[in-house]
């Protein structure tokens, strides 16, 4: 199936594809399996082709393209937080977080 999927891609590239688009398809794709990986610079994907989609953005995309889409090295996250003044503990995963969180529901009118 991958064998399949990079042989699309490269059709997609050849025919005039910008990877742009492959890559904004991907980034943010949300199914199992899901979760931390061995890759420094992608700790946390929310699917394989999320993690794919990062990879060939910090491989292949300029640095400008990949802040529109909030794909940045371990480095580059480091050095926007400190130019924002942002600590680690806003960057959580939000989507986690919002998974996790109780559902409140409204209080009955008497």
């Amino acid at each position: 199936m991958m064998d399949a999927f990079s042989s699309t891609i490269t059709q997609g590239l050849r025919h005039g594809v910008p990877l742009r688009a492959f890559v904004t398809d991907y980034v943010g794709m949300r199914f199992e399996p899901a979760g931390l990986t061995n890759d420094p610079e992608v700790k946390q994907a929310s699917s394989v082709m999320d993690y794919v989609g990062r990879r060939l953005a910090l491989d292949y995309l300029p640095y400008d393209l990949r802040v529109e889409l909030n794909v940045l090295t371990t480095e580059e996250r480091a050095t926007k937080e400190a130019i924002d003044g942002v600590n680690d503990a806003v960057w959580t995963d939000l989507v986690g977080l919002s998974m996790s969180a109780p559902l409140v529901a409204r209080p009955r009118r008497s």
